[in-house]
């Protein structure tokens, strides 16, 4: 199974929201374990670089950070195409579209996300976490 990981999910177990770290972390592990094949946007990635380097203060533990997320999951390719098809969608939030349009054109099952709302209009299957372990589980 390959699924597109939203930068909420990363940010839960980064940043140890607890009410979410318990299944955003275990839909890591299965990237991680390579249960499923887990994919993320270069944009989520300078995204997660922001927000870390300034919780951590430190340019040095936030590589470290990044390196852990690139041994997880893969960055996946961005095309001119993608960027044209989101693009024309005129969509309120550009970069869910985009990551969404990533995700079809790379032919991903789904994305992972906690803010399925943002995703609905873009054609895309979606899972929240609990979600997709449900699934996986079943499989």
């Amino acid at each position: 199974m390959r699924v597109m990981i939203d930068t909420n999910i990363f940010l839960d177990v980064l940043i140890h929201r607890d009410e979410f770290y318990n299944n955003s972390k275990a839909v890591l592990s299965l990237c991680e374990e390579r249960t499923i094949q887990g994919f993320t946007s270069a944009s989520a990635i300078t995204d997660i670089f922001y927000i870390t380097r300034k919780a951590l203060g430190s340019v040095e533990e936030t590589y470290k950070v990044i390196s852990s997320i690139l041994n997880i999951v893969r960055v996946l390719t961005v095309t001119n195409d993608d960027v044209l098809n989101a693009f024309q969608v005129k969509a309120k939030d550009f970069e869910d579209c985009l990551m969404a349009t990533c995700a079809l054109s790379n032919k991903c099952d789904g994305i992972v996300t906690r803010n399925k709302k943002d995703f609905l209009s873009f054609g895309v299957t979606l899972f929240s976490p609990e979600e997709l372990l449900q699934f996986i589980e079943e499989a």
